[in-house]
This record gives C-alpha cells, structure tokens and sequence, in this order.
C-alpha cells in the first residue's frame, strides 16, 4: 500500500490532487482541516510494485504503513504555516453560562472546577462563548507547549500504557521535520518488547536511539552529547519506564533518575497523561508526578476518551501547564499544542457538534 498526504484549500481541491497523484482507485484514509485552516487528506493505494532485492533500509523491518509515514513527514513540510484565523472575530456562538455548564459537565470536568470556570466566563460580560470560556481557562489553568526544538533535553514519565514511547518518537519527529540533529535516549531498557518499540520509531526517524539501563549510563550519555555540541543545542527527547506514582520504591528510582538528569543535563520531566482515567485518579497522579520537577502535561488518547474534563481536572490539582494534546496514534499527525482559545473551542464545538447529532437522530 502507498501512502500520501495531500494539503489543499478545501476538500474538493485535495480529491483532485489524490485522483491526479494517485489514479482515480486511490481511497481517502483520513482526512481533517489542520491548524492553518487547510484541509489535509491522507490517500492510500494498493501497488504490487516488488521491492528491490535487497531493498530495506532504516524502515525495512517495519510495518509498511509505518514505512510509509516517512514520506508524510516530507509533504508536511511543504504545508503553509500556521495561521491565526479571524483573531478579532466571533466564533458563532454566543455566550450562554447554561450552554458553557452544559458543555463541561459533557467533557467530565469536576463540579467543583465546572462552577468556577462557568463564575468566571460569566463575570468577563463577553457575547462570544469561545473567548469568554477560554479567557476563563486562561486565568484558571497553565497552557506552555513544549517547544519544537527545545534547548535542554526533555523525558517522558508517566503511568504505564500512557503513551510515552509514541509521544517522545512525535516530539522527535516535530524537530526532525525542521531539520534539526535530534537525539534519543531510552531508559525502559528491561520491560519485554519496549527497547524494540524504540527502536522501530527510531529507525522510522532515522535516528539511532540510545539506552541507558540506570542513572550512572544516562549521565554518561548526556555528558557525551553536552561535549560534542559544538554549536547550538541539539534536540534531545529520552524515554523513561512507566511507573506506578504509589509504589514508593519505583518512584524513587523514577525520582533519582530525574534528579540526576536534570543536575547533569538540566532536563526536564514532562508527564505524559491518559485522558482515559478518571478525574480524581488523574489528579492523584499528575500532583505525584508533580513532585519530580515536572511542570507540563502532553494529553493521550484523547480520541479514545473524548473527553479532556479529567485532564482539566488533573492540570488544576497539580498545577501543570496543559503543553500539547495527541489524537491519534499516527506520527505524521503530531501533536497539536494546546492554548486557552483552541481547549475552549474543543470543549464547545464538540458539544454543538453531539448537540446537532442528536436533534438530527430526533428528527430522523
């Protein structure tokens, strides 16, 4: 199967460049409108093209999908940059505090924060419910992405099955798409088939990842890198082992760890969270991870929950920034940063969008 992405206006012109790429047998995989206002549809067809003997190359032992995910990285970065849309604009949606409490209790966010987030939208006096509920995120809540090419070397913890491994592979891919030397590092170097789960993302990135089987091994690793940065930083992304926050002996390992990164290489801990747990567990666990010097939030399988209340609730009891939020498991789609204006919108426009779903269904 072969895989391309195609950026256009709008859908109409994406279809025309699929059927003239790729033949009128191509079928439309995905598509959505990307954070420049375009749309981006991904088109797949079958080819019985043979591979070239010997053929194989740093994807070779990979799924032929993932392979294909390479090519994404390249058409990406032909896209136009992103753009603030109508900044001075109304959103369509006028205030209403009862469609804002509505909103939020369908996201899952605790009653507590709901009331005062609805308190605050209210007290702005704005017409608009997208800026009244994002200035009132704004003032509630953290919102720092974590940069493109960050200077000093970023590590993923979290529980396990969060996402961690597919989350610094996209981080990575972020700083590989503008042309920077990234390197990885992974320190889950005993759980069975982590190491190679790294290692597939790293060869799909063409980067060789590094392991670091304790504290000593990484201090080593980042006292190398430090020595041959000869001119600016290089991105640096490392992988840690997933640890249950309650269990007192791992997260002591998890902490020294760490604390040992971040006395040799300044690095900073940024907690990699499920959307899919439950508001109070989440708080529980973003205050412990807190603890570790960690200052930012990347949600996960927020397609899977479709929810971020818990999130919500986790950034307010720990006081996290919200950094960037994933929705699907793909690496060409990245993670998308969050602000207060883009978590307002997505907490208000998914409830207009089941809102209309469902008076369709009544009607139907």
């Amino acid at each position: 199967m072969r895989l391309r992405t195609f950026i256009a206006a709008n859908m109409a012109e994406a279809i025309d460049q699929v059927r003239r790429e790729l033949g009128s047998d191509a079928i439309i995989v995905s598509s959505f409108t990307n954070d420049a206002g375009r749309m981006e549809v991904t088109a797949a067809i079958e080819t019985a093209r043979p591979e070239p003997a010997g053929a194989g190359g740093p994807t070779g032992d990979l799924p032929e999908i993932e392979a294909s995910l390479e090519q994404l990285f390249r058409d990406r970065l032909r896209a136009t940059p992103p753009q603030t849309r109508n900044p001075s604009g109304h959103s369509g949606i006028e205030f209403d505090e009862t469609l804002i409490a509505e909103a939020l209790d369908a996201q899952g966010v605790p009653a507590k924060l709901r009331d005062a987030l609805v308190a605050a939208s209210k007290a702005l006096g704005h017409d608009d419910a997208v800026a009244a509920l994002a200035r009132a995120l704004e003032t509630r809540l953290g919102f720092e992405p974590v940069p493109t090419l960050p200077l000093t070397p970023i590590m993923l913890v979290g529980l396990p099955g969060s996402g961690k491994t597919v989350t610094m592979a996209k981080l990575a891919a972020n700083a590989v798409m503008e042309e920077a030397q990234v390197e990885l590092y992974t320190t889950d170097t005993e759980r069975a088939g982590a190491a190679a789960q790294c290692e597939s993302y790293g060869q799909l990135l063409g980067l060789q990842v590094h392991p670091a089987e304790n504290a000593e091994a990484l201090t080593r690793l980042l006292q190398t890198s430090a020595r041959s940065m000869t001119q600016a930083p290089r991105p640096r992304f490392i992988d840690t082992t997933s640890v249950n926050p309650f269990d007192r002996t791992d997260f002591a390992i998890l902490k020294r760890l760490t604390d040992t990164a971040r006395l040799v290489a300044n690095a900073e801990p940024v907690l990699t969270l499920s959307a899919t747990g439950d508001a109070t567990l989440l708080a529980e666990v973003a205050c412990t991870f807190a603890q570790l010097g960690a200052r930012r939030i990347i949600a996960t399988h927020v397609d899977i929950s479709r929810r971020i209340g818990p999130l919500l609730a986790a950034a307010d009891a720990s006081r996290l920034s919200l950094a960037q939020i994933s929705v699907t498991p793909y690496l060409a789609r990245g993670l998308g940063s969050m602000n207060p204006t883009i978590c307002a919108r997505l907490i208000l426009d998914t409830h207009e969008m089941r809102a209309e779903a469902k008076s369709l269904s009544a009607s139907s």
